[in-house]
C-alpha cells in the first residue's frame, strides 16, 4: 500500500478516536439536564425590559435545547423558564454557563416586590462577592410553584456556546463541587508541565522548551481565569480586571502558541513564505491589544476568531512540507495538528447549528489546550533525544576524528624519524663516495692522456658523479618537504617574512642568472637577462634567498628533465598587478615563469600534479622523489602566493610561480 494512502486512512482513525473521545469525555461533563424546559427570545435592541419581556406571548419564545451556541453578538438573549409540575417551593437552582459572560440577570418571581421580581445581577463584570451563590457558574437560587416562569438576560460578547439549566440544588452544589475539583486537576496538570519545561529550559538552555513553560503557563492562568477562579479567589471585588484578565490572557497564549510553532517549524525546514505568514499572524496580537485598550473589544474577538483559523491553515501548509526525518516527531505534529482541526470542525459545526453543543463548547480552550500541552511536553522530549543522539554521534565521530589524526601524527613523526635517520646514514657513503670519484677522477688524468679523456672509464667516473648528485638532490628534497611539513603542523600561524625572511630581487635573480645561464637549452628573459636593472633590482620579495632560489631551479629542473632534449626552456620574471586595488593583496607582484615543450612523458594530470609522491606514469624512467612540485607549492602558499600550471598549445606547459612583494609603505 502506498505510503500516502496509508498515513490517510490511519488519519481517519485516529479522527474517528478523538471524535468518539471527545464526544464521551464531554457526555460524562455534562452533568444533569434542566429540570424545566428553555425557550429563547432575541432582543437586538437589547434594550426592552422585563416588563416587556413578561407581557410577549410565549409562542414568540423559540424553544430551544439547555445548550446553544450562539457566537459573538451584541444583542440581548432572553431565556424563559416554566416550573415543572409537581414543583411547590422546591429549592431550584437556575444555572447559566460559562462562568465568563459579561451580563448575566435573573428575573425570579416575587410577590413581596414590587415589580414582582427578584432581581439578581451577575457576570464577569461585575463583583464575585455580590453573588448570592458562589458557584464557578452564573446561578441563583428559586423557590418556585408549578408554572411559575423564571427569566433570564444574557447579554455577551464572547459567549461561544450558552447553556441555561434549571437545577435541584443538590445537583448544583455537587456538580460545582466536581467542576471545582476538575479544573484543579487541570490546571494543576498544566502547572506541572510549565515546571517541567521551565527547568528543562535552564537546564538544556534551550529557546523551545522556555517558550513551552511560557506557553503553558500563559495557558494556565487563561484557563484559571476563563473558569471564574481568578474572580472568586482575587478579584472578587475587582471586576474589571478579572474581565480584562481574560482578554489579554487568551491573546498572549495565543501569541505563545504561535511563537512556539514558528520557531519549532523554522527548525524543520519549513520555506520562507510560510514564516513570513506565521509572523504576520503573530503580529496580530499588538493589534488586539491595541484593539482592546482603545475599546474596540468585540472586533478584537471577531479578529481572534479569524487569526486562530488562519493559524490552523499555516499547521496543515507546515505539514505538508515539513522536512522531519524522524518518524516519532513527524506523527506527534500530525496528531496535533489533526485534533486541532477536529476541534475547531466541531466547534463551527455546532455553532452553525448542524451539532448539538456540549460541555467542551463552553469552554473551548480546555480539551484541546490540554491536549496540545501534553503533545508539546511529547515533541519536545523527542527534540531532546534527537539532539542527544546526533550530539552522541557527533562526539563519536570527533573522537574516531581526533584519532585519526593523533595516528596520522604518529605516522608522520615515524616518517620523519625514518627518513632523518635514512638521511643520515646515507649522508656518510655518498660523501666517501663522492671523495673516492673524485680522487678516482684525479688520478685517470694523471695516468690517462687528456685525448683520450671521453674513453668508457671517464664515462662511468663521470655517471657515479651524477648518480652521487641526484641522490642527493632526493635527499635533499626529503629534507625540505619534513621541514616545511612541520611548520604548517607546529607553526601554522608563524610569519612567512619572520620565518623565511625577505630577498632582494637584484641578488635572487643574480643567482638564478649565474646558475642557469651555463644551461645552452635555458633560454633567460625579462628580469633573469638582466638581474641589475636599476627599476627593479632594489625591491623585495618575501622569502629567503636559499627558499626563493630553490624553487626556482626545481621549476627549471623538472622543465630540462621531462622535455624532449634538443628543446628551449624559458626563464622569464616579471611584474604584475595583482588586480586587488585595496586590503591584502593589493598591489604588484613577481611572477616566474617557466615554459617548456613535453617529451615522452607526456602531459602530467592537472588534478594529481601538486599531490605528494606523484609522478607521471612515462616519468618513472628518469630520477625523483614526486615531492618537488608538492614542496614548491607548500612553500609558495606560506609565503603568501602560489604556484599555477597551464597548457599552451598542443604540447607545451607554463608553471608560473606568483610570490608577493614586500610593502614599502606598511
Amino acid at each position: 500500500m502506498p505510503e500516502g494512502l496509508t498515513i490517510v486512512l490511519l488519519g481517519a482513525l485516529v479522527s474517528v478516536v478523538l471524535v468518539f473521545l471527545y464526544f464521551q469525555l464531554s457526555r460524562w461533563l455534562d452533568g444533569p439536564g434542566s429540570l424545566a424546559p428553555v425557550a429563547l427570545y432575541t432582543d437586538t435592541s437589547a434594550r426592552m425590559g422585563v416588563e416587556e419581556i413578561a407581557a410577549l406571548d410565549p409562542q414568540q419564545f423559540e424553544p430551544m435545547p439547555s445548550q446553544m451556541a450562539l457566537g459573538y453578538s451584541s444583542s440581548a438573549r432572553w431565556f424563559r423558564l416554566v416550573a415543572p409540575p409537581d414543583t411547590l417551593f422546591r429549592h431550584l437552582v437556575v444555572s447559566v454557563q460559562p462562568s465568563y459572560l459579561d451580563n448575566v440577570r435573573f428575573y425570579l418571581p416575587d410577590s413581596s416586590q414590587p415589580s414582582g421580581w427578584r432581581v439578581e445581577q451577575q457576570g464577569d463584570r461585575f463583583a464575585f462577592a455580590d453573588r448570592s451563590r458562589k458557584d464557578l457558574a452564573f446561578a441563583a437560587d428559586a423557590w418556585l410553584e408549578d408554572g411559575e416562569v423564571v427569566l433570564v438576560r444574557v447579554q455577551t460578547r464572547n459567549a461561544h456556546s450558552l447553556r441555561v439549566r434549571m437545577l435541584e440544588a443538590d445537583d448544583a452544589t455537587r456538580e460545582n463541587a466536581l467542576t471545582l475539583a476538575s479544573v484543579g486537576v487541570y490546571c494543576g496538570a498544566v502547572l506541572v508541565l510549565g515546571l517541567a519545561s521551565a527547568l528543562s529550559a535552564v537546564v538544556y538552555r534551550d529557546r523551545y522548551w522556555a517558550v513551552n513553560a511560557l506557553f503553558q503557563l500563559a495557558t494556565l492562568v487563561t484557563m484559571f481565569v476563563y473558569f471564574g477562579l481568578a474572580s472568586q479567589f482575587f478579584l472578587d471585588r475587582q471586576p474589571a480586571v478579572a474581565d480584562m484578565l481574560s482578554l489579554v490572557c487568551g491573546f498572549v497564549q495565543f501569541f505563545l502558541g504561535t511563537l512556539f510553532y514558528r520557531l519549532f517549524y523554522e527548525q524543520y525546514g519549513m520555506p520562507r513564505w510560510l514564516l513570513v505568514l506565521q509572523s504576520v499572524a503573530l503580529g496580530v496580537l499588538a493589534l488586539q491589544l491595541v484593539m482592546v485598550l482603545s475599546g474596540q473589544i468585540e472586533a478584537a474577538l471577531r479578529l481572534y476568531a479569524l487569526t486562530v483559523g488562519f493559524v490552523v491553515f499555516l499547521g496543515v501548509a507546515a505539514l505538508a512540507v515539513l522536512q522531519c526525518q524522524d518518524s516519532f516527531m513527524r506523527n506527534l505534529l500530525r496528531l496535533n495538528l489533526l485534533s486541532t482541526t477536529m476541534f475547531f470542525v466541531l466547534l463551527g459545526l455546532s455553532h452553525l447549528g448542524w451539532l448539538s453543543a456540549n460541555f467542551m463548547q463552553l469552554y473551548p480552550g480546555v480539551f484541546i489546550n490540554l491536549l496540545t500541552a501534553v503533545v508539546l511536553h511529547l515533541a519536545l522530549l523527542r527534540h531532546n533525544t534527537l539532539l542527544a543522539r546526533e550530539q552522541g554521534e557527533a562526539r563519536r565521530a570527533l573522537l574516531v576524528s581526533q584519532e585519526q589524526v593523533a595516528m596520522e601524527r604518529r605516522q608522520r613523526e615515524e616518517e620523519g624519524h625514518f627518513f632523518g635517520m635514512l638521511m643520515h646514514e646515507m649522508r656518510s657513503p655518498l660523501a666517501v663516495i663522492a671523495v673516492a670519484v673524485g680522487s678516482l677522477q684525479r688520478k685517470l688524468r694523471a695516468l690517462v692522456p687528456e685525448e683520450t679523456e671521453h674513453d668508457g672509464l671517464s664515462r662511468n667516473v663521470r655517471r657515479i658523479e651524477e648518480s652521487v648528485g641526484q641522490m642527493r638532490g632526493v635527499l635533499q628534497q626529503v629534507q625540505a618537504v619534513s621541514e616545511m611539513e612541520h611548520s604548517l603542523r607546529h607553526e601554522p600561524a608563524r610569519s612567512p617574512q619572520v620565518a623565511h625572511g625577505v630577498t632582494r630581487m637584484g641578488t635572487l635573480f643574480g643567482l638564478v642568472h649565474a646558475r642557469e645561464a651555463e644551461q645552452e637549452r635555458v633560454q633567460l628573459r625579462g628580469m633573469v637577462a638582466d638581474p641589475e636593472a636599476s627599476t627593479w633590482a632594489e625591491e623585495r620579495v618575501i622569502g629567503g634567498r636559499l627558499v626563493l632560489e630553490m624553487m626556482i631551479c626545481n621549476l627549471v629542473d623538472n622543465a630540462l628533465k621531462y622535455s624532449l632534449a634538443d628543446t628551449p626552456v624559458v626563464l622569464d620574471a616579471q611584474l604584475r598587478e595583482t588586480g586587488v586595488t585595496e586590503g591584502e593583496g593589493a598591489g604588484r607582484c613577481l611572477a616566474v615563469t617557466v615554459t617548456n615543450r613535453v617529451g615522452d612523458v607526456g602531459m602530467p594530470d592537472p588534478e594529481r600534479l601538486f599531490s605528494k609522491y606523484y609522478r607521471a606514469p612515462g616519468a618513472h624512467q628518469f630520477s625523483g622523489s614526486g615531492l618537488g612540485l608538492y614542496w614548491v607549492r607548500g612553500m609558495t602558499r606560506m609565503l603568501g602566493g602560489d604556484v599555477q600550471y597551464g597548457v599552451e598549445g598542443a604540447d607545451q606547459v607554463r608553471f608560473s610561480l606568483i610570490l608577493p612583494l614586500v610593502d614599502d609603505k606598511v
